[in-house]
């Protein structure tokens, strides 16, 4: 008896390993996001942020290996506190998602396309922005908060810095 049973297990071991799931592949589109496309600035050169946004096409969010392709805006962001320049990764506005030199990447709401989700890295960790669009020349950022998640720092590394240098409320305009 343990013999069967040790080869069944066997048998149905090589027959689930040679199984593979079949996904379709899918393509989720996000027109919305079209009207945030462009380049945006608030303040000046001593404080201010300007944000570089554009659309791509069939990025693969979840790696290449995933059948499941978006429509995203990708971007590039520069930021100016006290006269100094903080952050620029603005040089890089011309490459792409595969790239992997963009500090922004976002999908409109699904309840409400007027709101752009997006994640934006700063000071070496991702932050969370909430951006309305009032019309074809002004956004609004209405929420910026740290993302939630586990974090580990390594022994030498140095701390979290958990500030962030883009104030809420603020009107960007269209360049």
């Amino acid at each position: 008896m343990k013999k069967i049973i040790y080869l069944l297990n066997i048998v149905f071991s090589i027959i689930f390993t040679q199984c593979t799931a079949q996904s379709t592949p899918q393509h989720i589109s996000d027109p919305a996001v079209d009207k945030f496309e462009g380049t945006w600035k608030w303040g000046n050169q001593i404080n201010g942020l300007t944000l570089i946004m554009k659309k791509e096409y069939n990025v693969h969010l979840l790696g290449n290996n995933d059948n499941s392709t978006f429509d995203s805006l990708i971007g590039f962001h520069k930021i100016y506190k006290g006269g100094i320049l903080i952050e620029d990764n603005t040089i890089f506005s011309s490459s792409n998602f595969t790239d992997k030199k963009l500090s922004i990447i976002g999908n409109t709401d699904n309840d409400d396309p007027s709101k752009l989700r997006v994640l934006m890295t700063h000071k070496n960790k991702s932050i969370e922005l909430e951006i309305l669009y009032i019309d074809s020349t002004h956004i609004k950022i209405i929420d910026v908060r740290n993302k939630e998640g586990v974090r580990f720092i390594l022994p030498g590394q140095a701390p979290t810095d958990w500030s962030i240098d883009i104030p809420n409320n603020i009107t960007l305009t269209k360049q």
